[in-house]
């Protein structure tokens, strides 16, 4: 298989995002290990709780926010449905993954408020898994997609943040 090829790429691609689908697993993972063994959770108290919930918010609002630019730019924020337009405004124009940064947000504000050890202590190796295979299958697919553009963006906006 040539590893340049778009349909290719675009398979890989559609593979790769599943393991994302999987992510909000690890939040009630948490919480139904939490509820099976309690040593494994904690009580929050209520500034945590808070806390918690700002940073939920907060990431639900990225999520919502980003949404928003894809619809404005009448393309699709799913990447295996080919990207019509390349995203550099907004929030794109401090991170080249909000949507994902917003999910790590609300999830582990949850899993914060909530009082889920064993989802936060989880969250970090699902945010390697989609750094590694997620983002770097989608930044092969947008550089084959748009070439030189997306190279030029990549080399002014991290990754992350």
């Amino acid at each position: 298989m040539n590893l340049l090829n778009p349909d290719y790429e675009k398979i890989l691609l559609i593979n790769t995002l599943k393991i994302r689908e999987y992510y909000p697993l690890i939040g009630l993972g948490g919480w139904l290990l939490a509820r099976k063994f309690p040593a494994l959770g904690y009580e929050a108290p209520l500034w945590l709780q808070l806390i918690g919930a700002m940073m939920a918010l907060a990431g639900f609002a990225l999520e919502i926010w980003t949404l928003g630019l894809f619809r404005r730019a009448k393309t699709s924020a799913l990447p295996w449905q080919g990207d019509k337009a390349l995203i550099a405004e907004g929030a794109y124009k401090i991170s080249r993954n909000p949507m994902y940064a917003g999910m790590l947000l609300l999830v582990s504000g949850l899993c914060l408020g909530l009082g889920l050890t064993a989802s936060l202590i989880a969250i970090p190796f699902g945010a390697l898994i989609i750094d590694r295979m997620v983002i770097r299958a989608e930044e092969r697919y947008l550089t084959l997609r748009f070439g030189d553009a997306y190279r030029a963006y990549c080399q002014q906006v991290r990754r992350w943040l």
